[in-house]
């Protein structure tokens, strides 16, 4: 586009030189400078200054030809925007400003705007590549920002030790499965999970140890669970597990083969290790009106599980025979 321009005014050779190094040299040495910095984000702020630079010396040079000269305007002001917003889009037409007065002192002012038909052949395709360009770039790093958010969204609601929902973002998870049920009359039935003895493990093998057990937990309830199921980590040796779609009787099998499967797990650092559990099994109804009370019903199974002498499954029906025995 500028070598058009300068092919019908015959421009000197350093000139050419000049166009020459910064069509072809500088982008590659801006793009090394960048990669080798320290801070590229700020090194890129500083590369496209000198392009606003150089953007005011062709705009002199080329007598300011109308079309071009605007298209060169138009897409160093984006570049701008895009690489520093406002704030760098201003300070690049002051750079423009700058190095145009400074050409305009050694070489004169000379004003010849028309633009004959090849300059405008010649512009045309810069002016439909370098948007495309430029909204490519801008799309990718869309993109990306969005995978960012969605692998942050998930950090934050990921319990990193057994990899399920931490207790906060399961307690949302069930109370819209509650809502949804309710709404429905759909069944589900909640797992409130133990193990057994924990504090004796943590004492005994460590800490190194004691998370190990959760993550195998973690990894087992994952293996058992269905789409639509929702686990989590609800406390420090406890988990809560909303078998969706499943009745109690049902479920007790799928809480069966958790159980099992940890009985039968072992442990890197802790040969000799026999991991027990613990599970209180409560199917949603019209007791269950609310998360806790839901947890409630199935913490009352699982404790009539651990009064049972634990490693077992108990029902809230089971808890609720067990609390009237007792009255």
């Amino acid at each position: 586009m500028v070598a058009a321009v300068f092919w019908r005014h015959g421009a000197a050779l350093p000139v050419w030189v000049l166009l020459a190094i910064n069509g072809f040299a500088w982008p590659h040495f801006a793009r090394l400078l960048a990669q080798r910095s320290a801070d590229p984000a700020r090194t890129e702020r500083s590369n496209v200054l000198v392009d606003a630079f150089m953007c005011g010396v062709w705009l002199v040079l080329m007598r300011f030809d109308l079309l071009p000269s605007v298209a060169m305007l138009a897409m160093e002001a984006a570049t701008c925007v895009a690489a520093g917003g406002t704030a760098l889009m201003l300070r690049g037409l002051g750079v423009q400003v700058l190095s145009g007065a400074l050409v305009v002192a050694t070489g004169g002012f000379v004003w010849a705007p028309q633009t004959t038909m090849p300059e405008i052949l010649a512009t045309l395709p810069f002016l439909i590549s370098y948007p495309l360009i430029l909204s490519g770039i801008t799309y990718g790093l869309t993109q990306r920002v969005r995978r960012q958010n969605r692998a942050l969204a998930r950090i934050s609601s990921i319990d990193g030790l057994s990899e399920l929902l931490n207790r906060g973002h399961w307690e949302e998870s069930v109370e819209r499965v509650l809502a949804a049920g309710n709404g429905s009359g759909g069944v589900a039935t909640l797992l409130m999970i133990d193990i057994d003895h924990f504090k004796q493990i943590n004492d005994r093998y460590g800490h190194t140890v004691g998370d190990e057990v959760i993550g195998r937990i973690g990894a087992i309830i994952r293996r058992n669970m269905r789409e639509g199921d929702i686990a989590g980590r609800y406390g420090g040796d406890e988990f809560g597990v909303v078998l969706n779609g499943v009745d109690a009787a049902t479920a007790a099998l799928i809480a069966e083969r958790i159980r099992v499967g940890i009985n039968a797990a072992g442990f890197d650092h802790a040969a000799d290790l026999r991991c027990t559990l613990s599970i209180g099994i409560a199917q949603s109804g019209e007791g269950a009106r609310d998360v806790r009370t839901w947890v409630r019903q199935a913490d009352a199974a699982l404790y009539n599980a651990k009064l049972r002498g634990r490693n077992q499954l108990a029902s809230n029906a089971d808890a609720w025979q067990h609390d009237a025995d007792a009255a």
